[in-house]
């Protein structure tokens, strides 16, 4: 007689076909029949299989030819992030260098996407200012100690190449130094704080603004400091002020600081000085002061706060400035100050500005009547930080023949409105503005005020009475800006930095692509105490242009996007099988030419290095590799994946005079597989959904705690903070089964689900925001399984996530939205009754303890040698519980508990892991899942010695090895430090544990669990004040990715003296043909003709000499030697060959008298060979010591040439002097004797 179960209200909740009904004292399913789980244990029982041989005779060595300790060694491969906070920013655009700075004193270059370099200053204090001078591939690096480094991007450093050599000699050490560095060539300490800097390609003098409000210069070709000095010259204005008793006039003992200065963008001969109460205009020629410009907003001028008291208003206001920028043409200039105001000068005329606004109101400098000021206003202004003035090329016969070739092509509205206003940008100028913003509203908007073309002066003569005015009028009308653009970032806008394509020319702000923008810590996201967070970047294409996509976000370099918003919360490396690596990577883009922008070419080039190996053998090497991908998981909530493959470093195109060049950056960002989890959970469509509530009505709470890849099947799980998961799936030929049963139809049909309308449901499908078009990631569906953040949690490739919370276990199937186990949780958990009384006993043991770790694997144990699906459960007393589960034909689940046992292990384990005969992991798997299937299906049980399976785990201090997974230990072993990760490590068929400790890597072999060899691991000191535990992932091939202090990211190798491919070898420079400077006419062609000829006469013609020689007067020193600039060629492929042939002919020669004679008689061809290479070799080393003679002879010429010609020319004019001084005495001699 059949009565109805108790749990039939509890079964019901386990999804269609799971009704069960008690038969005695067992619960039995009704639907689907389940054979093997009826009567798996009983099988196993009364199969009565012969034991399996004992254990000696079923293991083998698996380690193999890795015992030898040689071929172990710490490697330092990479590391991906920038250390410290982001300080300073600059681009280079003759070469294509973007350098930012960090509060840790390293500058970090990045140019083409392979290429990317980091410098560390000496002494290694946080970055102040970074300038470039393009002409002669300069870069000038400020520390906050006001010590200037010169760095020359032409050369490389001899010092660092030889610590790179002797390193690299040395087997076991930790390379962490780049022997490309660019060479230092100058150093220089302020005598005062450095509050600004200006540089030019035109002349060679660097002007550095103190503290003091003075100007001094340093010489960057000679590479010295020079006594010229510009004096505070705001000084005499504030005395004025003081004496015509103006309200609120400084103190004497105040020094008025200088904020900025600008080089003129047509005459370098003039400098545009910003202090706080205004600018000034020098003139180094005259070296005077020109003009003193000064914003006084008169009595009843409303200003940028209308609404102010009218005490305030009807009263004279003065308007401290706080940034400058040059108008292109020359003629005018902006000023920002700080109540948001801004004020356009012309440069002759310092009374009157032309025009004075703020965003949104013209004008506001003119004086009203009190009843026409404005009743309401945006309140107080935040001060101007900053301001650009950029212009652009003039389109050409190409232009415009493009443009009306698409217009005859009949293109689309769209592509029409967006070609005129691109051309209308570009037409004109831009000014971008950072501040001026009301204080009430967040400072997270850019704004760009986009200007019509500026009338050239030359249109106005001089001579109409008129032409002054209507020269004034005309600039005013170019001010009206026809339209006003905005960026807007997550967080405040602390700075900003254009991206010219080539000129840099116009301080670097003529015809940029992109804009870079720094921006401050996120107060939406949640906070972390490290220095990464608190600043990051953005990059945007430039100009806006009209309409809802006025601009595109455009890629930043790795470690950039890993800084701020995309700060790494944790990471996961892991090998990935090649069919699925190419699945994922079909999609990504095929050589960028940009790191920023994919079609804007940028400066270097990358060459593959081999270590312990030469470059002929990087084919091979890169084809014993396997794909490896990297998963990060950020501050945004976001979850990106990388391509971290060997063969990035190996394989590149070959180039006919450059040899082989890397075309794929290293990582490379895989940006069509990013995740955006955070965007998926504020999504418009999902809200309102119980599940999602709290973190809709509290964002800050979305933070990612953990990411699961299923790599054989490409899904992945999200798990958050606040317990829920996000279950992902590949959208590209992934099939998932959404479809519920017809039950489920029913009981909807019926509707038999009562539960209330906010109840909170454990699968919340998130079908609506996938993307099935899109071959990326695409979000199924969202669990809520746990009251909490799971303490561990397991996937599997055959689409079961089981997760844990304290003593609470869940087993849910993601594709059939399903809950198939569900324990520790009281009435509600699931009695399957297959191990009778013992089943008891174990729950007893599991609620002692909380679920520490979880492996899902396809294997056998001891007391069930059938093979199934196995979910192992430990708990923190070392308590193990053996699930095991089976697909029914209905493709549901059914587990129960099957087998139990005690590790003897307290904690929480480093690594566990179940392996098979020879090693390999037993992997839950579809294809180890069709295996089991068959097994099971199959009558009787057969014992095989070959199918057994072992059970490994690693716990912070020791590691042990149990036969058939729940059977007896026969392999311990044991260190002194504790272990912060462990992986079985596979190459060349071999296999070993290796357990990374902070301090060691220790070898250990399988299965003997012997300890192979233990290195020595050199970490690098920790920049950040709170130190945290380092968090390692290790992969199989031995390379293991390390999180440490302040969310640092680095990449290690285990295998460091075997061959690999390790950091290319970067050629910084690869300069291109820069744009003459503006004005330089046939003057410019001349000098530039005459200097290409080694003719000191050129330079008198050129501005840049003149300005030179003004500065550094008639004692300037001397060039210093430098070593020449570096060249790319061609690697010959045969000079390793040619190596080893000639160390063999040395060695042959070094040889005994008796093999060198027996070896003659031989043969007269090896001996005519050695005698051919000695002369070979010789002569060439001959050619090359007479080559540099000959350069350092050639630069001595040229500097007594110069130094005559100088003397020559300082002789004509003193002769010029005296001739006319003799003249006009003897004139007025003469003048005299007529008057007597």
């Amino acid at each position: 007689m059949i009565r109805p179960c108790e749990h039939r209200g509890l079964c019901a909740e386990r999804g269609p076909g799971r009704h069960v009904e008690e038969w005695g004292s067992r619960c039995v399913p009704r639907r689907p029949t389940m054979s093997w789980l009826k009567s798996a244990v009983g099988r196993s029982k009364a199969a009565g299989h012969d034991r399996l041989p004992p254990l000696n005779s079923r293991l083998a060595d698996w380690t193999g030819d890795f015992r030898d300790v040689n071929k172990y060694a710490e490697g330092f491969l990479d590391q991906l992030t920038l250390p410290g906070e982001i300080s300073a920013m600059a681009y280079e655009p003759g070469m294509g260098y973007l350098a930012v700075g960090t509060s840790a004193g390293t500058v970090h270059l990045f140019g083409s996407p392979c290429v990317r370099m980091a410098l560390t200053l000496r002494p290694a204090l946080r970055v102040k200012h970074i300038l470039f001078k393009s002409d002669t591939y300069l870069m000038i690096c400020i520390d906050e100690k006001d010590n200037l480094n010169v760095y020359d991007l032409s050369r490389r450093d001899p010092h660092a190449a030889a610590m790179h050599g002797a390193r690299r000699a040395a087997p076991g050490q930790t390379q962490m130094t780049n022997s490309d560095a660019p060479m230092r060539i100058g150093i220089h300490s302020a005598r005062n704080v450095v509050l600004c800097a200006e540089v030019t390609s035109i002349h060679s003098m660097l002007f550095l603004g103190l503290t003091d409000g003075s100007v001094e210069a340093y010489d960057l070709e000679r590479f010295c400091g020079t006594q010229y000095r510009i004096p505070n010259l705001w000084w005499n204005e504030e005395e004025i002020l003081r004496r015509s008793q103006v309200p609120n006039a400084p103190s004497r003992l105040h020094t008025p600081l200088i904020i900025d200065i600008q080089t003129h963008p047509r005459d370098p001969g003039i400098l545009l000085l910003c202090y706080e109460g205004g600018a000034v205009i020098y003139s180094i020629r005259q070296s005077t002061a020109i003009h003193v410009f000064q914003l006084r907003l008169l009595p009843g001028a409303p200003g940028p706060v209308p609404s102010a008291p009218l005490e305030e208003v009807w009263s004279e206001r003065l308007c401290p400035a706080t940034a400058i920028s040059w108008s292109p043409c020359g003629t005018m200039f902006v000023m920002g100050h700080e109540n948001g105001a801004l004020s356009f000068w012309h440069i002759a005329e310092e009374d009157k500005p032309l025009m004075v606004r703020t965003l949104d109101d013209i004008d506001i400098d003119r004086p009203v009547l009190p009843e026409q000021l404005p009743k309401t206003s945006a309140g107080p202004r935040e001060p101007i930080f900053k301001l650009t003035w950029s212009s652009f090329p003039e389109q050409g016969w190409y232009e415009y023949g493009a443009q009306a070739a698409g217009s005859w092509a009949g293109s689309g509205t769209a592509q029409a409105n967006t070609s005129a206003n691109h051309g209308s940008a570009q037409n004109g100028t831009v000014l971008t503005v950072m501040g001026g913003t009301p204080v009430d509203q967040p400072a997270t908007t850019l704004h760009t005020l986009h200007f019509p073309p500026t009338p050239a002066a030359s249109l106005f003569s001089a001579s109409a009475s008129d032409a002054s005015a209507r020269a004034r009028t005309a600039l005013r009308d170019s001010l009206q800006p026809t339209y006003v653009g905005a960026y807007r970032t997550a967080s405040i806008v602390e700075d900003f930095c254009l991206l010219p394509r080539l000129s840099p020319h116009f301080g670097g702000t003529h015809d940029p692509y992109a804009i870079l923008v720094l921006v401050g810590q996120d107060a939406s996201l949640p906070s972390l105490a490290v220095q990464s967070t608190r600043r990051g970047m953005d990059v945007f294409s430039f100009p806006p242009l009209q309409g809802p996509h006025s601009y595109e976000r455009l890629s930043l370099p790795l470690p950039l996007a890993f800084s701020g918003r995309g700060t790494i919360l944790g990471c996961h490396m892991a090998t990935v099988p090649v069919m699925q690596y190419r699945r994922l990577v079909q999609q990504a883009p095929n050589h960028p030419l940009g790191t920023i922008k994919y079609d804007q070419p940028m400066g270097g080039v990358a060459k593959p290095q081999v270590q312990n190996a030469k470059l002929m053998h990087a084919q091979a090497l890169a084809q014993k590799g396997q794909p490896r991908i990297l998963i990060t998981w950020h501050l945004d909530g976001r979850v990106r994946l990388h391509d971290v493959s060997p063969h990035l470093l190996l394989l590149g195109e070959e180039d006919s005079r450059r040899g082989v060049v890397l075309v794929d950056p290293f990582p490379t960002q895989l940006s069509h597989l990013t995740l955006p989890v955070r965007d998926h959970v504020l999504h418009p469509s999902v809200f309102g959904m119980p599940a999602l509530d709290t973190l809709q009505r509290f964002p800050m709470q979305i933070q990612i705690d953990h990411v699961q890849v299923a790599w054989d099947s490409l899904e992945c799980v999200v798990s958050l903070t606040t317990g829920h998961a996000l279950h992902y799936v590949l959208g590209s030929g992934t099939v998932i089964n959404t479809t519920t049963s017809p039950l489920v139809d029913a009981m909807h049909q019926m509707r038999m689900d009562d539960s209330p309308a906010d109840h909170v449901t454990e699968f919340t499908s998130l079908e609506p925001l996938a993307n099935h078009e899109s071959s990326g990631f695409q979000p199924n569906t969202l669990m809520s399984l746990l009251p909490g953040s799971p303490t561990c949690s397991a996937l599997s490739d055959v689409g079961l996530y089981a997760c844990a919370y304290g003593g609470m276990l869940v087993v849910a199937d993601c594709r059939s939205h399903d809950i198939v186990v569900r324990a520790g949780s009281g009435n509600a958990d699931f009695f399957s009754r297959q191990l009778g009384s013992r089943e008891a006993k174990i729950i007893e043991h599991e609620s002692s303890s909380e679920i520490v770790w979880q492996r899902f694997s396809v294997c056998r144990t001891v007391s069930d040698s059938i093979l199934a699906l196995r979910l192992l459960v430990g708990r923190a007393n070392g308590f193990v519980t053996v699930w095991s589960f089976e697909r029914g034909s209905l493709e549901s689940w059914m587990g129960f508990r099957s087998d139990a046992m005690s590790l003897g292990m307290s904690g929480r384990p480093v690594y566990v892991d179940v392996v098979g005969s020879s090693g390999a992991v037993a992997s839950a798997t579809e294809h180890n899942m069709q295996r089991a299937e068959l097994d099971q299906a199959r009558e009787g049980v057969t014992s095989n010695t070959h199918d057994f399976y072992l059970l490994l785990a690693v716990y912070p201090r020791e590691a042990r090895l149990y036969d058939q997974v729940t059977g007896q230990r026969f392999a311990q072993a044991d260190w002194p430090d504790p272990a912060l990760s462990a992986c079985i490590i596979e190459r060349q068929n071999a296999r070993m544990l290796a357990v990374i400790a902070p301090n060691s890597v220790f070898i250990l072999s399988l299965p003997r669990l012997d300890t192979v060899h233990r290195v020595q691991r050199h970490v690098p000191p920790d920049q950040e004040v709170v130190a945290a535990t380092p968090r390692i992932s290790l992969e199989r091939q031995g390379d293991f990715i390390e999180i440490t202090s302040g969310q640092q990211l680095r990449l290690w190798t285990v295998f460091g003296s075997l061959p690999h491919g390790e950091m290319p070898s970067m050629f910084l420079y690869t300069p291109r043909s820069l744009p003459l400077p503006p004005g330089a006419g046939a003057s410019g062609y001349i000098a530039s003709v005459a200097s290409w000829l080694g003719s000191s006469a050129g330079q008198s013609l050129s501005p840049g000499a003149q300005i030179d020689t003004i500065i550094c007067g008639k004692r300037r020193a001397k060039l210093p030697p430098l070593p020449p600039r570096m060249t790319l060629s061609k690697d010959n492929e045969n000079t390793p060959i040619a190596s080893s042939i000639t160390e063999q002919a040395a060695g042959e020669k070094d040889a005994p008298t008796n093999s060198t004679q027996a070896s003659a008689s031989g043969s007269w061809l090896g001996s005519y060979q050695r005698q051919f290479l000695n002369f070979a070799s010789s002569s060439a080393r001959a050619q090359a010591q007479l080559n540099m003679q000959l350069l350092h002879k050639r630069d001595e010429i040229l500097s007594d040439l110069d130094e005559s010609m100088t003397n020559l020319e300082r002789g004509a004019k003193d002769f010029f002097k005296q001739t006319r001084n003799s003249a006009l005495k003897a004139a007025a001699k003469d003048k005299i004797k007529t008057y007597l």
